[in-house]
């Protein structure tokens, strides 16, 4: 087994924001905490459990949502506004009205852009009615106005690592298709050398030995009970087996498959940001060219639709021999996975090349578990030596 891992700088990035909000946070914290501890009794007041309780929900929900992919989340950005909104409300010194920007910052990561946009207007607006109905019209503008410059700012820089993301992504897809087209393109230079040199076996050397084969037979036919009559019965009998072993490398030759080991890891190399944990005998062999091209475009198909929607860690793909002599690819990884699978062009074209061969491709798929692939193929076509 061999494992191939990428560098995920997104994942990193993830971390850090999980700290700087955690952080802002608990500063946001720290002037009720402070207040608390020098006016014990004030525990007990009902706006301080109101508060308290909205606090540590924001929190919780904030955890929860940065380690969460997927499923949930818009109803995890809700929780963190509302509870944002009562924290203002029932606060003292309106610094909780901090934790919006934790707020916009990460709305951008589960809405579109303009549904982010949206929401980042609507927490103004709660905010501005919150603030007037504790303080005086020109202060609640002013505090509004320089919370909403909070928030702006972590919307727009939201957006663009959203963006900066999205174009890793996509980077890291058309990269994988060029180092495919490599591993095919050097294939095909080989397959090319190879038919040149059964072409030249076959045209020339078949030829001459053919051409020495019936020389031979005619000579032991003239020769009939003469000494050199045995002699030229083995030379003729050594010429045709020379020929029919000429054949049989010039088949070979033309029929030659796919290096499939080193071209799927040289594929998997690609994947930058996804660890690649590729599982494949060392022996791995396939049948046929076709069965071998096959397999090859489904690794490589299972790969770009990780990197292009699952936004997934890593990827686990096993390539075994199954009992009745076939092969077997089982694929899965740990990104967001979907509540249904909509199958696009690389799903059906793989679909229909295990087909042709008398193979089958089968998916499946949950929010929050990832995507699932099994594919087959059987001996008949491509098998594993």
């Amino acid at each position: 087994m061999s494992t191939v891992s990428g560098v995920a700088k997104s994942a990193t990035t993830h971390r850090l924001l999980l700290v700087a909000g955690m952080l802002t946070w608990a500063v946001v914290g720290v002037p009720r905490l402070v207040e608390f501890v020098r006016a014990p009794s004030r525990w007990a007041a009902p706006a301080s459990l109101v508060w308290t309780v909205a606090f540590l929900t924001f929190g919780v929900a904030f955890w929860v949502h940065a380690r969460q992919e997927g499923r949930g989340r818009v109803s995890l950005l809700a929780v963190k506004t509302v509870a944002a909104l009562v924290a203002v409300a029932t606060g003292d010194s309106g610094l909780d009205a901090a934790l919006f920007a934790i707020t916009s910052g990460q709305a951008p990561e589960v809405l579109s852009q303009r549904r982010a946009l949206a929401w980042v207007g609507a927490q103004v607006m709660g905010l501005i009615i919150v603030f007037a109905v504790i303080h005086p019209v020109i202060e609640a503008l002013v505090q509004t106005l320089i919370y909403a410059g909070f928030q702006g700012f972590t919307l727009g820089t939201a957006l663009v690592m959203v963006r900066e993301a999205e174009a890793r992504r996509e980077l890291a897809r058309v990269h994988l298709e060029l180092q495919a087209t490599q591993v095919l393109l050097a294939a095909r230079e080989r397959e090319g050398e190879r038919l040149r040199i059964s072409r030249e076996l076959h045209d020339s050397v078949g030829h001459h030995l053919t051409a020495l084969s019936l020389n031979l037979e005619a000579a032991a036919h003239t020769a009939k009970d003469t000494p050199s009559a045995e002699h030229l019965r083995r030379a003729r009998e050594a010429a045709r087996t020379l020929l029919s072993e000429v054949r049989g490398t010039v088949t070979a030759l033309r029929d030659a498959p796919l290096p499939l080991l080193p071209s799927l890891r040289a594929l998997a190399e690609g994947a930058p940001g996804l660890a690649v944990h590729l599982d494949v005998p060392e022996s791995l062999s396939m049948a046929s060219s076709e069965a071998a091209h096959s397999l090859f475009r489904c690794v490589q198909e299972v790969l770009t639709n990780t990197l292009r929607h699952a936004r997934a860690r890593n990827l686990w793909i096993a390539i075994v021999p199954t009992e009745d002599g076939g092969v077997r690819v089982h694929a899965r990884d740990d990104g967001q996975g979907t509540e249904t699978v909509t199958p696009g062009a690389g799903l059906t074209g793989m679909s229909e090349r295990f087909a042709r061969l008398g193979g089958r491709v089968e998916w499946r798929a949950a929010a929050g578990q990832g995507l699932e692939l099994d594919a087959w193929l059987p001996a008949v076509r491509g098998a594993v030596t």
